[in-house]
């Protein structure tokens, strides 16, 4: 017990000197000891080797965790994810593999679609509202990948992905798709954990359809539960790591397809009641200008004012109080966004310039949106209310 205690003294030690959050501190740490009866110098290299364990532990775990960056891809020739490269620059591009030195290569998921005949690709061509999806295992990502540039790193392992496309997005014309990544991690403990990984030059967040977000949100949820099996199966003999994850990401391919064709109907229904002009763009400087502290925010993705209205408007101008877009968004779908840093509140000089503009522009009569919906013909002008 003494040993044991000696042991678990020394490793959170280890762990307090490498920074580990207090809060992500394991329950425990499995090490391969080696117990020299002889002591002396078979004593001190034992020791180094349970140090080594515990600190390539903690390596792994963060050099993984920085890995993982929103919308990118991990470069193992540049050695990070935030180099030029790592995330695609166009909305349907999708990540096809690696290069030989490790770079990440991208193209366009539309072309693949055709390249590959993919059943339904006239459906989509001719304008239906369809999500088209294809499953790829990881070794056939790294099939042109060299060894010696991370081929069998452990730091950013891709069992498989899910490209899909296309969705709509808030605000925006044109339309987007994904490589939904299934990646393999460890825990500090030394357990596996899988993680779902979206790449895209578009925030998952800013998709029309807000229940894509809850499919890959429960989809994670499984995930957690399904590391726990393949742990277990691991400890019982060698696995096929990617012949195990081949199930869930065919189910996850399956959702989203099947959430295309059942919200059809509900989607084109919702553009019917953009185009008749129910937006809540012609409340853009109203809310703006009655806007309390709390409601004005700013998008550090953007560098753009974001304005909270009320039931549900969310508006986003210019730092000059330009307008740029207005959407309709649920309250959860918020509050991810300033859960996860993209939104912050603003700061009160930017407040404070944004109120100027929008004074300035409301009393010259700059006020009008550019994507205000003239009032149907037949409809009547309703009393001033004040009311919005």
């Amino acid at each position: 017990m003494q040993a044991v205690r000696a042991l678990a003294e020394m490793a959170q030690g280890l762990l307090r000197v490498e920074g580990v959050d207090p809060l992500a501190m394991p329950r425990f740490l499995e090490l391969q000891l080696r117990v020299p009866l002889d002591g002396g110098g078979d004593l001190q290299r034992a020791a180094g080797t349970a140090v080594e364990q515990i600190l390539q532990r903690v390596r792994e775990v963060r050099e993984h965790e920085r890995a993982l960056r929103p919308g990118a891809v991990y470069s193992y020739f540049a050695g990070s994810s935030h180099a030029e490269g790592c995330r695609p620059t166009e909305p349907r591009h999708v990540f096809d593999g690696y290069s030989s030195t490790g770079k990440p290569q991208f193209a366009d998921f539309v072309t693949m679609a055709i390249e590959r005949k993919d059943p339904n690709i006239d459906r989509l061509l001719a304008g239906e509202d369809i999500v088209l999806t294809r499953v790829t295992m990881g070794r056939v990502l790294r099939t042109q990948q060299l060894a010696e540039f991370g081929g069998n790193s452990p730091v950013y392992k891709i069992l498989g992905q899910v490209d899909a496309g296309l969705f709509r997005v808030l605000g925006a014309a044109g339309k987007c798709a994904f490589s939904f990544q299934l990646l393999r991690g460890s825990t500090l403990e030394g357990r596996v954990r899988l993680r779902l990984h979206a790449v895209g030059a578009v925030d998952p967040m800013d998709l029309a359809d807000p229940a894509l977000i809850q499919i890959l949100s429960r989809f994670q949820r499984q995930l957690d539960a399904e590391a726990l099996r393949l742990q277990g199966q691991s400890q019982q003999g060698e696995v096929d790591e990617e012949a195990f994850v081949l199930p869930l990401l065919n189910d996850l391919a399956q959702k989203l397809q099947n959430r295309t064709r059942n919200a059809g109907r509900r989607t084109q229904h919702g553009l019917e009641r953009s185009e008749t002009g129910q937006r809540p763009t012609s409340r853009a400087y109203p809310d703006a200008g009655e806007a309390s502290d709390d409601a004005i925010l700013w998008d550090l993705d953007q560098n753009t004012i974001v304005v909270l209205g009320g039931k549900g408007r969310v508006h986003v101008f210019s730092p000059q109080g330009k307008h740029v877009t207005s959407v309709m968004m649920q309250g959860s779908a918020i509050d991810r966004r300033r859960h996860m840093g993209r939104w912050r509140l603003a700061e009160p000089e930017e407040r404070g310039e944004f109120r100027i503009h929008i004074k300035r522009l409301i009393a010259t009569g700059q006020d009008k949106t550019e994507e205000t919906d003239p009032a149907p013909a037949a409809a009547p002008t309703p009393p001033a209310t004040g009311m919005p």
